[in-house]
């Protein structure tokens, strides 16, 4: 291969060519600079609805213009790839599957998707005959990517925040690879569809969407279940329901959701042992049984302790009194996260005040 100054223009068709060879289902480009809407990322900081991902924060300046962390870069490959696997309704599964976003029934996307950007650099670096530089981003650095995919033209942000593909489809992995080479022509934007629909807000069970296109991080069930440690506030215990790790409400309601059909690939297959564990079991884990268990999946990100102390509350919001000695056993546990929502479970066992 040929080594070439990078100033080569990327061929729109090529990209996306390459993009789809590598597994993803829509692709685009666009300069990389500052994203769209950065005003509104400001709004959200300084109203503290980013709860205790104090990361955001720190890395603003960078999520404003990251062109301070890759001055390199020029353009923005974006890929978007569909994870919804039938069943379509999650209370058909078994186990503690049925009790997990949709997103997290398979093996953590990270790595998945990274190998995906990887092959779609190779790809184009085959297809143009050139070398280049590039990197892959996958929900893990101080990028804005939806804003970008939405710039894209993969899709338009949804009241709910998430990115909804031009025909439907909120379903979806999003990977950004950034490349020295210059992106073809940006595409026109794909026109928000939302209209007076208000779906989403009005069912999301904790009130985390008390405005259009605005998501409280503190009273999102995804954010509790999965990024927040300590105890669970006890007034938005109720709310959260059946979830034991993450929420898929304000997609499920989504009237555009109802036209899609699950049709994701063999890399995003359910990982079999959710279906066959079942809460007892994972009430009764300890930290190395844990790490055994969830290796390779998205739910280690919640730890032992985050992920039991869920299961209390799914347990009491489900009336689970079968499991009224596993909960009192964890009013003794180490972790106060845990002995607290034991001690909040087996009160409300007790009772007989299941919300579910």
């Amino acid at each position: 291969m040929e080594e070439r100054e990078a100033r080569i223009r990327l061929d729109g068709a090529l990209i996306e060519e390459a993009g789809r060879r590598s597994g993803f289902d829509a692709c685009g480009a666009i300069p990389f600079g500052p994203p769209p809407r950065v005003e509104a990322l400001d709004r959200w900081l300084a109203a503290g609805a980013h709860a205790g991902m104090e990361w955001m924060a720190r890395t603003a300046e960078i999520r404003r213009d990251p062109r301070r962390r890759w001055p390199w870069a020029r353009s923005a490959l974006v890929g978007a790839v569909h994870y919804l696997r039938p069943p379509r309704d999650r209370r058909r599964r078994s186990g503690i599957a049925r009790f997990i976003a949709r997103y997290a029934l398979g093996d953590d996307y990270h790595g998945t998707v990274k190998r995906m950007l990887g092959n779609w650099a190779d790809e184009i670096a085959r297809a143009a005959g050139v070398r280049f530089r590039s990197t892959a981003l996958v929900d893990t650095s101080a990028v804005l990517e939806r804003e970008y995919a939405a710039a894209a033209g993969l899709g338009w942000i949804g009241k709910n925040t998430c990115l909804i593909g031009p025909r439907g489809d909120s379903w979806r992995f999003i990977g950004i690879l950034l490349t020295d080479l210059e992106p073809p022509p940006p595409p026109p934007p794909v026109r928000e569809r939302c209209g007076s629909c208000r779906a989403c807000l009005d069912a999301c069970p904790t009130g985390a969407l008390p405005e259009p296109w605005y998501l409280d991080a503190r009273r999102c069930i995804s954010y509790l279940t999965i990024e927040h440690r300590g105890p669970i506030p006890e007034a938005l215990r109720e709310g959260i329901g059946d979830w034991l790790f993450g929420c898929d409400v304000c997609q499920e309601v989504c009237p555009w959701n109802r036209r899609v059909t699950p049709h994701a690939g063999e890399a995003f297959r359910s990982r079999p042992e959710l279906e066959r564990l079942e809460l007892e079991e994972l009430l009764a884990m300890d930290d190395e049984r844990f790490r055994r268990t969830f290796r390779g999946s998205p739910l280690r990100r919640a730890k032992r302790a985050g992920l039991v102390r869920n299961a209390l509350i799914v347990a009491a919001n489900t009336g689970a009194r079968g499991l009224l000695g596993a909960v009192r056993r964890l009013e003794r546990d180490p972790e106060p996260a845990v002995s607290e929502t034991a001690r909040w479970a087996a009160g409300r066992l007790s009772a007989g005040t299941a919300t579910r």
